[in-house]
C-alpha cells in the first residue's frame, strides 16, 4: 500500500462517503459501522491513497436521535459550561488554574440550573397530562365527547380514582425515557482497565484522553436529575390529594398524615439530590470504579441506587393513596370550574424564580472570571465572544427555549382540548373551558417581545449588512485576471458579490445571539421577579399590575392586552407546532432526520458535564478513533495528510493534540529520539470555522493560542482553504493586518506573526491566492466553460475537494513532511491511457467486470 494516506474528515450534515471521495465504490477499512473508514475498493495507481471517516451515524440517522431536538435547552445549557473562561500558570496541572474556587462556582450553578430546567419539563409534562387532561378536560364531559383520543372518553366522566394513575404514567415514563437516554455513550473503558483515569475539565484538556471519556459526574447527576423529577412528581401528587379545590374532595384522617408525611420525604428526598448536584459529587477513590454490566460509565454506589429506588417507591405509595383512599370529585366545594389542580401554581412559580436567581449567580461568577483568558497581542476578532459572557449568554438562551417550549406545550394542548380562558374573563361560549397557570400567561406576553425583535434584527441586518470590501465588484474580478468582461458579465460578478455578502453575515450571528439572549435574560428575570412575589404574597401582584395598565388599554381599534397575549401564545403555538413538524418529518425522511442531526453535530460534540441528559457526546469517540488511524498510519514511517471540512476540522485539530501528546508504546521499546507519529502528519482545513466562532466561543479549549500551538507541533505543515462565498468557514490561518476580517488585499498577519501580501497565482483552472498558510479559493473557479469542461457551479460552503487547487495544496503538504522527497523527484505519474490499462488488468485478474459502460448504460461515479 502507498506510504501516504489521506484521511479527509466530513462536517456537520453527515455527508457519505462516497461523496467525500467521489468514489462510487468503496470498502471498510477501519473502525465499525458507528465511526468507520472507508477507502476506494481498487487501490490507487500512485499516492495518496484516500480514506474517508464517517462518523455522522452517531448524530443522524434515527427517529430516537431526531426527537432529541425536544431537548434542546438541555444541549444549550451543556455547551455553554465550555464556554467559561479558564486559564493555568503551569499547563497541564489544573491546581495552577487562575480562580479555580470561582470556575468550580460557575459549575455548581450551571448543574442546579441544569437540574431545574429538567425539573421544569418534569412538571410541564406532569401539569398536561394530570392537570389540563385528566383533571380539566377528563371532568367535563363537553371535552371528552369532543376529543374522543382522550383514554378516557366517553359519555359520561370517568371517575377521577382511574384518571390520576393514567395521568401520572405520563410523566413516569418520561423521566424513564430520560434515564435510558442518558445511559448511551459511544465510548466505552477498554477491556482491561478496572479504573477510570482523573477526569481532566480545564486547559489543554483536548489533549487528554481521560477527557474524551464520560465524566464520572455524568452518571451520578443523571440518577440526581431523575430522582428529583421522581421526587417532585410525588410532592405534586400528594398535594393535589390534600389541597381541596372546586369540584374535589381530599382525603381526610390517616391518608391526610400518610400523603403529608410521603410528602415531606419527597421533599427531603429533592432538597438531598440539590445538594448533591450542587456539590458535584462522584465516588472518589477505590470507590471509583467502572461498571462492568455496561448499564453506566462507572458504578453508582449503592446508597444512591436505595435513594432512587426508595423514591419510585414512594411515588406508587401516593398513587395508590390517592386512588383507593384519597379525594374524589364531588358538586361541592369552593368556587366553581374550571379551576387548576392545588401545588402546580406553585411548583412552576417556584421553578421560574429558581431559573432568574441561578441566572443572576452565574453573570456574577462568570464577570468574576473576566480577563482570566489574556488578550494580549490578540485583535477583537481572536478576543472571546461577547468579552467572555459567553456562558451567561448562551445559558440566558437556553432558559428562554425551555420557558417557552413549557408555555407552548401547556397552550398548544389547552387549544387543542378545548377553549383557553384568558385572565379576566368571564367564562363563556362553545367549546370546553380550560385555565392555565398566571405564570403561562406571563410567559406568553413577554414572548409577544420576539417576533418584535426578530423584526427589528432582520431590518438591522438588511439596512446595516456589512459590505466586505468598498469595490466589491472590482475584487471579485480581480480573481479571475485573464477573464474578459464579455466572458464575465456583470450579471455573473452581481450574483457573486450577492453570495460573498451573504456570506459575511456570519460574523454578525455573535451579535444577533447577544440581542436574542439578552431578550431572553430580561424575559427570564421578569418571570422570575412575578413568580417569586406570586410565591412570596401568595397573589399575583406583578401580573396584576401589568393587567390594570395594559388590559384596558386600545390602539388602533385593537385591545392591547388581549392581542399582546394572543400573539404570545401563537408564537408559542407555532415553536411546539414547528417541533412536532421536524419530528414527523424525521420520521417519516431520511434527509429530515439528518437535517435535524446538524443541530445535534453541533451540540453534542462536548462531553456531558453541566446536563446529564444530552445527546451521546460523539465527539470522544470521533477523536479516540481518528487517533488510532493515525497512530497506525505512522508506526512504519507512513504520512499521514488529515483534510477536515467545516466541524471535522475541530475533530482534526482534537486529533493532532491526541497524537502530539500520545505516550510511546511500551513494546517494543523505542528509542529516546524515535520520530512521534505527529512528526509524520500534516493538517488540511476547509470550510472551518476555527477562528470566528470555535476560538471565540471555547477560549480555553480551543482558543488562538491553542491553534498557534498546534500550528507549532506541526512544524508549519498547516494549510488552511477558505472561499469568500462560504457562508460558514472563514479564515484560520491568517487575519488582516488591521480592520476587520474581509477579503482585503492590503497586509495580512500570518498565525505565526509574519505579515505577507497576498500573493495570486495559478494559470487556468488552478487559482489560489497565498496568504502564507491561509489560501484563498476562488469560486467558482471556473466562469468560463473551454475544450470540454463546463462552466463550474458556485459551491459556497461545500466540495472543496472539487477544486483543482486542492490536491496541489495536498501536495505540498505531503511534501514537506521530514523524510519524502520532493514530488518533482517522484517517477512520472502514468499517462491516463496506462492507468486505464492497469486497472482493467488488476479487475479481470480478480474476475470483475472492467471500468467502463454499465450494461444498462451510464457511468460509474
Amino acid at each position: 500500500m502507498p506510504d501516504v494516506v489521506e484521511i479527509r474528515v466530513h462536517g456537520v450534515g453527515g455527508a457519505p462517503p462516497a461523496g467525500v471521495l467521489r468514489i462510487a465504490e468503496l470498502r471498510h477499512v477501519g473502525g465499525d459501522d458507528t465511526a468507520r473508514f472507508l477507502r476506494r475498493s481498487v487501490p490507487p495507481p500512485e499516492p495518496p491513497a484516500r480514506e474517508a471517516f464517517h462518523w455522522a451515524n452517531m448524530t443522524s440517522g434515527s427517529v430516537t436521535k431526531a426527537l432529541w431536538l425536544l431537548l434542546a435547552p438541555f444541549g444549550i445549557l451543556n455547551l455553554a459550561r465550555y464556554t467559561l473562561p479558564m486559564a493555568v500558570r503551569v499547563p497541564g496541572k489544573r491546581e495552577t488554574e487562575v480562580r479555580r474556587r470561582v470556575r468550580q462556582t460557575a459549575d455548581a450553578v450551571l448543574r442546579l440550573l441544569g437540574l431545574v430546567l429538567t425539573l421544569l419539563l418534569t412538571a410541564a409534562v406532569a401539569f398536561v397530562a394530570i392537570d389540563l387532561v385528566a383533571w380539566q378536560c377528563g371532568g367535563s364531559t363537553l371535552c371528552t365527547s369532543g376529543n374522543s383520543w382522550v383514554p378516557f372518553s366517553g359519555k359520561q366522566p370517568t371517575s377521577w380514582s382511574w384518571r390520576l394513575p393514567l395521568g401520572v404514567a405520563a410523566p413516569a415514563a418520561l423521566i424513564w425515557l430520560l434515564v435510558r437516554f442518558g445511559r448511551q455513550v459511544y465510548v466505552y473503558p477498554p477491556p482491561t482497565a478496572t479504573k477510570p483515569e482523573e477526569w481532566p475539565d480545564g486547559v489543554g484538556a483536548l489533549a487528554q484522553k481521560p477527557f474524551w471519556s464520560s465524566s464520572p459526574r455524568a452518571p451520578m447527576l443523571r440518577v440526581f436529575h431523575t430522582t428529583a423529577a421522581v421526587a417532585v412528581l410525588a410532592m405534586l401528587v400528594a398535594y393535589a390529594s390534600v389541597e381541596p379545590v372546586a369540584g374535589l374532595r381530599t382525603a381526610e384522617g390517616w391518608e391526610d398524615d400518610a400523603l403529608w408525611a410521603l410528602f415531606g420525604f419527597a421533599a427531603a428526598v429533592g432538597l438531598l439530590c440539590v445538594a448533591l448536584t450542587a456539590a458535584g459529587y462522584h465516588p472518589r477513590g477505590e470507590k471509583l470504579v467502572y461498571d462492568r454490566t455496561g448499564r453506566d460509565a462507572i458504578r453508582i454506589p449503592v446508597p444512591c441506587h436505595m435513594l432512587r429506588w426508595s423514591m419510585w417507591v414512594a411515588l406508587l405509595a401516593v398513587v395508590v393513596l390517592a386512588v383507593f383512599f384519597g379525594p374524589h370529585t364531588t358538586s361541592q366545594g369552593t368556587g366553581s370550574p374550571p379551576v387548576n389542580l392545588a401545588g402546580f401554581a406553585w411548583a412552576f412559580n417556584a421553578l421560574y424564580a429558581a431559573c432568574a436567581v441561578l441566572l443572576l449567580a452565574l453573570l456574577v461568577t462568570t464577570l468574576f472570571l473576566h480577563g482570566v483568558i489574556p488578550t494580549a497581542g490578540l485583535a477583537k476578532e481572536q478576543r472571546p465572544m461577547w468579552g467572555g459572557l459567553a456562558c451567561p449568554v448562551l445559558a440566558s438562551l437556553a432558559v428562554l427555549l425551555a420557558t417557552g417550549f413549557t408555555a407552548g406545550f401547556a397552550i398548544q394542548t389547552a387549544r387543542l382540548l378545548g377553549r383557553l380562558v384568558q385572565p379576566e374573563e368571564a367564562p363563556s361560549g362553545g367549546g370546553a373551558l380550560l385555565v392555565l397557570p398566571t405564570v403561562f400567561h406571563v410567559t406568553a406576553l413577554l414572548w409577544a417581545l420576539v417576533p418584535a425583535v426578530a423584526v427589528v434584527l432582520g431590518i438591522c441586518l438588511w439596512v446595516f449588512r456589512p459590505g466586505p470590501v468598498p469595490d466589491l465588484k472590482g475584487r471579485i474580478r480581480s480573481d479571475y485576471p485573464q477573464t474578459t468582461e464579455e466572458d464575465f458579465p456583470d450579471r455573473t460578478v452581481a450574483r457573486l458579490a450577492k453570495a460573498w455578502r451573504q456570506a459575511a453575515l456570519k460574523y454578525r450571528l455573535p451579535t444577533v445571539l447577544v440581542v436574542v439572549a439578552l431578550t431572553g435574560f430580561a424575559c427570564a428575570l421578569l418571570q422570575g421577579c412575578f413568580a417569586g412575589e406570586a410565591l412570596v404574597l401568595g397573589e399575583d401582584r406583578g401580573f396584576n399590575r401589568i393587567q390594570d395598565a395594559l388590559y384596558n388599554r386600545v390602539w388602533l381599534g385593537v385591545k392591547f392586552f388581549g392581542l399582546a397575549d394572543d400573539i404570545g401564545a401563537w408564537v408559542l403555538t407555532g415553536l411546539a407546532a414547528g417541533l412536532v413538524f421536524l419530528g414527523v418529518r424525521a420520521f417519516r425522511s431520511l434527509q429530515w432526520r439528518r437535517a435535524v442531526g446538524v443541530l445535534w453535530d453541533l451540540l453534542a460534540f462536548w462531553p456531558r458535564l453541566a446536563h446529564p441528559i444530552v445527546p451521546p457526546p460523539y465527539g470522544g469517540r470521533a477523536v479516540l478513533a481518528l487517533t488510532r488511524r493515525i497512530q497506525d498510519k505512522t508506526a512504519e514511517g507512513g504520512t499521514v495528510v488529515l483534510s477536515g471540512h467545516s466541524q471535522g476540522s475541530l475533530i482534526c485539530v482534537a486529533a493532532v493534540l491526541q497524537a502530539a501528546h500520545a505516550p510511546q508504546p511500551a513494546d517494543p521499546p523505542q528509542p529516546a529520539d524515535a520520530p512521534q507519529p505527529v512528526d509524520r502528519l500534516a493538517l488540511l482545513t476547509h470550510g472551518s470555522q476555527l477562528t470566528w466562532a470555535y476560538a471565540r466561543l471555547f477560549p480555553a479549549y480551543v482558543g488562538h493560542p491553542l491553534l498557534r500551538d498546534v500550528y507549532t507541533r506541526l512544524n508549519g505543515r498547516w494549510r488552511n482553504l477558505h472561499r469568500w462565498s462560504d457562508y460558514l468557514g472563514g479564515p484560520v490561518l491568517a487575519r488582516p493586518a488591521e480592520g476587520h476580517v474581509r477579503p482585503s488585499l492590503g497586509d495580512w498577519e500570518t498565525i505565526d506573526r509574519a505579515v505577507v501580501t497576498p500573493d495570486p497565482g495559478g494559470d487556468g483552472d488552478f487559482w489560489c491566492r497565498r496568504i502564507g498558510p491561509e489560501i484563498q479559493l476562488r469560486d467558482p473557479h471556473r466562469i468560463v466553460a473551454r475544450d470540454d469542461k463546463p462552466e463550474a457551479p458556485l459551491l459556497k460552503h461545500s466540495a472543496y475537494y472539487a477544486d483543482p487547487a486542492y490536491d496541489h495544496v495536498l501536495q505540498e503538504l505531503i511534501d514537506s513532511v521530514p523524510g519524502r522527497q520532493p514530488s518533482a523527484a517522484a517517477p512520472a505519474r502514468p499517462s491516463a491511457a496506462t492507468r486505464l490499462g492497469t486497472a482493467v488488468a488488476r479487475r479481470l485478474r480478480a474476475g470483475r467486470r472492467p471500468p467502463g459502460r454499465r450494461p444498462g448504460g451510464g457511468f460509474r461515479g
